[in-house]
């Protein structure tokens, strides 16, 4: 995440909207890349001191400081860093550097040389400490300040990257870095909501959800994240950057669109700002998007279906997790929808093969609070769970399965469980989730 002075300088406004300034992969930006990737590189095995020391003097007087800084910040996060670590013998643990600190000092003041009113020489306690440690002098002195940053040791740089890579990462940061300063933000999100909602929960965000336009079914969700300037929100600054993080998965998505209220520090605005995007941006996400299928049991599932109900004279069409219930403060995700081809009736299926009990708890609440009849479960019938469980808990169809579903079975249960799109229930914003 980059530094907000470093974001403001690229930072554009106009009648009400705000946006930042993409670097373009002109030569001299990609000059400028590669070359930061080399020093980085060059420097594995030196100080932070002296990898800064280096940056400042590629940086000298350049007007594009704001730049080679955020180019640098972001490499920067790619690098591992350690303090040296001493051991004076085996099987004790490492030296920790306050440790020397403390036996050093205690030996009072010292000078470089000996006099009346000195006891001590800066040589002689060096000695005398590192013989206290079983260590060396030179040991003593390369490790005393070693858990400072400055003296961390670069250890590791990443594999080098792409000009150009390098170049979008920096205007990922920028733009995410803007959502620093967000009061709310307003998303039209129509697939991938696995990983939407996944990273909402990992980032600990506040949200509410309903469907758009007031309908259930595929159509697209409306969902509001309430950002680190909201009256919801005590933890600003690090909501904030809790909050930016969480950009990159917008950009998992096939289909979306955003619109932020942001209130960037030294913008002359009495009110937020708005800020835009959509699926049309040229960012891109360093973020991996999860697998088709969470388990070989529904991709075999989706599989047989295609083999052999597939072709023109199908009735139902299957499609994977099109469709959110909202439950309370959080949100179910069923694994398939069953769609008519002709009259539109929807049924959704989740598939529960998985027996660890925390998972199997928070899926029976899930189904309690769904409440929906539309709503069949496929249980695989070694769960851990009690006999009947599910079934006292679902208002839909529950039905069982030893080694793999019967699908035949799960077509009659969709034909009986199958409801018109005008009936399907009505969702209501859910109140926001508390930090």
């Amino acid at each position: 995440m980059l530094r907000s002075d470093l974001i403001r300088p690229r930072l554009e406004t106009r009648e009400g909207r705000v946006w930042t300034r993409p670097l373009k992969p002109t030569y001299h930006y990609l000059t400028m890349a590669s070359e930061l990737t080399a020093l980085f590189q060059r420097h594995v095995g030196d100080s932070r001191g002296e990898l800064t020391a280096a940056l400042r003097d590629y940086e000298g007087d350049s007007l594009d400081y704001p730049v080679i800084r955020g180019l640098a910040a972001v490499l920067e996060a790619r690098c591992d860093f350690a303090s040296a670590e001493l051991s004076p013998g085996e099987g004790d643990g490492p030296l920790k550097p306050a440790e020397l600190r403390a036996a050093l000092f205690q030996r009072g003041p010292v000078t470089g040389k000996r006099d009346l009113f000195t006891l001590m020489t800066r040589e002689q306690a060096l000695a005398e400490a590192a013989a206290g440690f079983g260590l060396q002098p030179v040991q003593v002195e390369t490790a005393l300040f070693s858990d400072l940053a400055e003296e961390q040791i670069l250890l590791d740089a990443g594999e080098p990257v792409a000009p150009g890579d390098l170049i979008a990462r920096y205007n990922l940061e920028l733009a995410r870095g803007l959502l620093y300063w967000a009061r709310e933000v307003r998303l039209r999100v129509y697939d991938n909501y696995k990983d939407f909602f996944k990273y909402i929960k990992l980032f600990k965000l506040m949200y509410t959800a309903r469907p758009l336009a007031g309908q259930a079914g595929p159509q697209g969700y409306h969902i509001t994240l309430h950002g680190p300037l909201s009256p919801f929100v005590k933890s600003t600054i690090r909501y904030g950057v809790q909050f930016a993080k969480f950009m990159p998965a917008l950009l998992l998505g096939q289909h979306w669109q955003m619109e932020a209220d942001v209130l960037p520090p030294g913008v002359r605005s009495a009110q937020p700002l708005r800020y835009l995007l959509d699926d049309k941006t040229e960012l891109r996400t360093h973020f991996k998007a999860s697998g088709l299928f969470d388990s070989r049991l529904e991709a075999d599932f989706a599989a047989e279906f295609e083999a052999k109900y597939s072709g023109p004279r199908r009735k139902w069409e299957l499609v994977r997790e099109d469709e959110l219930i909202l439950v309370g403060d959080t949100v179910m995700i069923p694994d398939f929808s069953f769609t008519h081809r002709k009259d539109g009736r929807r049924a959704l299926l989740e598939i529960v093969g998985f027996w660890h009990p925390h998972y199997l708890e928070r899926k029976l609440a899930k189904v309690r609070q769904a409440g929906r009849q539309d709503l069949i479960l496929l249980v695989y019938q070694s769960a851990n769970v009690a006999e009947g469980d599910f079934e006292a808990a679902s208002a839909g169809e529950v039905l069982t399965f030893t080694r793999k579903p019967v699908l035949k079975d799960v077509l009659a249960a969709v034909e009986r469980s199958a409801v018109a799109p005008a009936s399907q229930p009505e969702y209501t914003i859910d109140e926001p989730k508390t930090n």
